[in-house]
């Protein structure tokens, strides 16, 4: 029998993949096998007919059952990219995903505009893994971050990335909860608040895919109501933890942005933008503090 190459692994479980209705067949098979071999996808095709070890083999079979399973090849492997950053996650944490770079490309907007500071205090309530937070601090070295969440196993994953990708100097991880009366940071008031809550509604969730439904942490994923209620508390909060000026901003799923827009518009907020995702998706929702 001949031995494997990368090129006849990646073929095969390819199509192994998408005949068991994995999706993204070819990226999982490509990630995986990087993986195991310690490459970067893209260079092992510069190495197409590299022969795969016997005891690699053995490897890549173990983690090709785990992903015929349904389990997301991020946390099969144990980290994920986002914003060009390396992400440590497990299913203490949603993954982060490209959605949610339309909120730091939309802070970054108004900082090149002149209408954000330099040395922004900024809240980032539910953090997860510390995408937002960490992006932003890695894009702007002078800025200042309280990151909040719920859970405190969230938090030690968002600290280790926040170490992995050196910001963690100018990043404060807090436990809190924001149904609670306390506000975190003590009382002290931000340039920025911004969040990417659970959205989705409870009645959706057997929908979902099962990447999904079976292994992302569904406490960061669902209110357990109708997808609002998280928007409904922040709009009601933001204004106290905001300096006069400040910003807020909300990433929303699919078909909320008018609700949640019409939210801030009720609470008296100014400027009220809806920025569009790559697939014209309305995502982010941003307003002004008067």
């Amino acid at each position: 029998m001949p031995q494997e190459t990368v090129l006849s692994l990646i073929q095969k479980s390819t199509t192994f993949f998408a005949e068991k209705g994995i999706d993204e067949a070819k990226l999982s098979a490509e990630h995986l096998l990087a993986h195991v071999l310690g490459q970067k996808r893209l260079q092992m095709y510069l190495r197409f007919d590299q022969p795969v070890k016997e005891e690699e083999l053995t490897v890549f079979r173990e983690l090709v059952r785990r992903r015929l399973k349904h389990e997301p090849v991020q946390y099969i492997v144990g980290s994920t990219e986002f914003y060009g950053l390396e992400f440590k996650v497990t299913p203490d944490v949603l993954i982060p995903r490209p959605d949610t770079e339309h909120l730091i490309d939309t802070v970054l907007d108004f900082h090149k505009a002149g209408q954000l500071a330099d040395d922004m205090q900024i809240l980032d309530i539910g953090t997860g893994s510390g995408a937002i937070a960490i992006a932003l601090a890695a894009q702007l070295p002078s800025i200042r971050v309280v990151a909040t969440d719920i859970s405190a196993a969230a938090l030690a994953i968002a600290s280790a990335n926040a170490e992995r990708n050196k910001v963690a100097d100018r990043i404060d991880f807090v436990e809190h909860d924001i149904f609670t009366d306390n506000l975190p940071g003590g009382g002290e008031q931000f340039d920025i608040v911004a969040s990417n809550p659970p959205y989705i509604p409870e009645a959706d969730i057997a929908t979902l895919q099962p990447e999904v439904r079976d292994f992302e942490p569904m406490i960061a994923a669902t209110d357990g109501g109708d997808g609002l209620r998280f928007y409904r508390r922040i709009v009601k909060i933001a204004p106290g933890f905001l300096k006069t000026g400040g910003l807020l901003l909300l990433e929303v799923g699919a078909g909320q942005a008018q609700t949640v827009a019409a939210m801030l518009t009720d609470a008296n907020m100014q400027k009220v933008h809806i920025r569009e995702d790559y697939g014209g998706i309305e995502r982010v929702v941003s307003a002004w503090k008067g």
